[in-house]
């Protein structure tokens, strides 16, 4: 199975990127984006895995957050 996570930089640091969408992940509505290399190579690694083992992802969230209501 190929990784579906990968690293790439942007404008602050490093983004870890979905790579079916092409859109940052979101853990617990928080875009990973602007980290240190080791930290984006870190979570991209640990998203993988979890994918492999078929663990539920609860706090992932792919995609842009929705506008605010109202």
């Amino acid at each position: 199975m190929s990784d579906r996570y990968a690293v790439r930089p942007d404008r602050g640091g490093f983004s870890v990127v979905d790579l079916w969408t092409g859109l940052v992940a979101e853990i617990a509505a928080t875009p990973q984006q602007g980290l240190s290399a080791a930290d984006a190579g870190h979570t991209a690694q640990v998203m993988n895995e979890r994918l492999q083992r078929d663990e539920p992802s609860a706090v992932l969230r792919l995609g842009p957050r929705a506008a605010p209501r109202g």
